[in-house]
């Protein structure tokens, strides 16, 4: 959703390893052309003034012999908890493949990397190796740019993950991790109050007003950014529409359903309102670091976030203190939603087809480097038997609602509306909490802009 979502996000970094180099922004970006030729013109540049210098032969021949080095390149479209796995997955390679460079251009993934992938799919610029969501992948196959996915690599995947990026049969991505998303709160506040979580709109209801009856702040919230509004109206569209109707999607664009006409879209926008009368009044002007930051603070009993906030908390060692449960529907039987995030993409076009498919085996077998980025990301595993050392502070949660078969996939949503056009919804929204546009005009400008709610 990210999320950056789909359920999407941007790019916050706590405690974020410094870039390595070789690594971009999406600025200052070269062709593959002009990096080649540039990274020519240098080592030539370094061999000519090695033996100027030296009047040794075999200090050429060390140059040179760097020049040998095959340089993959890579575009990652990072949310929240992503930044910085670059850094990880880049000391794997020292250590395992030398004489192979990541080029990593790393950029958001709910501002950036969709009109990034396009563009460079346009111009013929097709990275090796492209790491998005798992909804990205039915999103890009239609384009001829993805290759297979080797069943020596996807057979390492659970199979609800397979299922997310196979398309006619075929898999075309690799699901890397998962998180979990509904609202997290805090279980010192929740006992001291005597409050249990609630199944219903109306027990949620009740806990606002005991809330804010002792002088508490009963959610935490930011507002700032587009992106999270269009976060928490899946998360509400998942329980409140795509659980009943799996295929709302494509219905809303042959005509037969709508926002502006219909109340579970309602209730979904009006959700959110609710969210910002009952948190700080500064709401609309906060970021998500800011939010975060207040919330691992204890200064909201709860935040309809995902598991990537848990970040902050568990920086300040106060993981332990938070739970996490599904935003209450209509008919209170509302599920937690997991997002399979991070996702690996090979290019058709590249010229080291098996090197990719030999360097994924290595990092999705690679127990210790799995460990390494899910405690970082704060997210689960999709590689088959494989339990992290780490354990999240809200995995009894997880465990329960997910034995329980009480679990959605958003990416059932986010494969139906895509991002681009969940921001530009939620963009609107903004302007309606601002008290700049009314809720009738929001929901119009959905339904108008229905052409723009799948990618072509």
């Amino acid at each position: 959703m990210e999320g950056k979502n789909s359920i999407g996000s941007p790019v916050h970094v706590y405690g974020r390893r410094p870039q390595a180099a070789g690594r971009t922004g999406t600025a200052g970006r070269m062709s593959a052309a002009g990096r080649t030729t540039a990274f020519s013109r240098i080592i030539t540049a370094c061999i000519i003034v090695s033996l100027f210098l030296s009047g040794c032969g075999k200090k050429a021949e060390a140059v040179a012999k760097e020049s040998d080095a095959v340089i993959l390149t890579v575009l990652a479209g990072q949310s929240t908890s992503d930044a910085g796995m670059e850094d990880m997955i880049d000391e794997w390679m020292e250590e395992h493949y030398p004489d192979v460079k990541l080029e990593w251009e790393c950029v958001d993934w709910g501002e950036s990397f969709d009109a990034q992938v396009r563009s460079r799919f346009a111009a013929g610029d097709v990275p090796d190796i492209i790491v998005g969501k798992a909804q990205d992948v039915k999103a890009y196959v239609g384009t001829g740019n993805l290759a297979p996915i080797a069943e020596s690599c996807s057979a390492m995947i659970k199979q609800d993950a397979l299922d997310l990026v196979t398309v006619d049969g075929t898999v075309y991505g690799l699901p890397f991790n998962a998180w979990y998303q509904g609202v997290l709160y805090n279980k010192k506040i929740f006992n001291t109050y005597g409050l249990e979580v609630p199944q219903t709109r109306e027990e949620l209801l009740k806990i606002q007003e005991i809330l804010t009856s002792r002088g508490l702040t009963p959610f935490a919230g930011h507002f700032q950014e587009s992106w999270n509004l269009g976060n928490t109206t899946m998360q509400f569209m998942m329980n409140e529409v795509f659980c009943d109707e799996p295929d709302w999607g494509e219905q809303f664009r042959k005509g037969k359903v709508n926002f502006s006409d219909s109340p579970a879209m309602r209730r979904c926008l009006e959700n959110n309102r609710n969210i910002l009368e009952h948190s700080w009044e500064d709401a609309l002007s906060i970021d998500q670091y800011e939010s975060d930051n207040r919330f691992a603070g204890g200064q909201a009993a709860m935040y309809l976030t995902g598991s990537w906030s848990l970040q902050f908390a568990n920086q300040y060692n106060r993981g332990d203190e938070f739970g996490i449960f599904p935003y209450p529907n209509e008919h209170g039987d509302a599920r937690l939603l997991r997002e399979t995030n991070m996702t690996f993409m090979k290019s058709a076009r590249t010229g080291y087809d098996e090197l990719i498919t030999e360097l994924f085996m290595g990092i999705f077998s690679d127990q210790q480097l799995q460990s390494e980025i899910l405690d970082y990301t704060q997210t689960q595993p999709t590689v088959k038997g494989f339990e992290p050392e780490y354990r999240s502070c809200i995995q009894d949660d997880i465990d329960y609602y997910e034995q329980s078969g009480q679990v959605l996939d958003v990416t059932i949503g986010n494969n139906q509306l895509v991002w681009s056009y969940q921001n530009a919804v939620a963009a609107q929204q903004q302007l309606w909490l601002q008290g700049k546009k009314s809720l009738e005009e929001v929901l119009e400008f959905a339904d108008d802009n229905r052409a723009e709610s799948m990618n072509e």
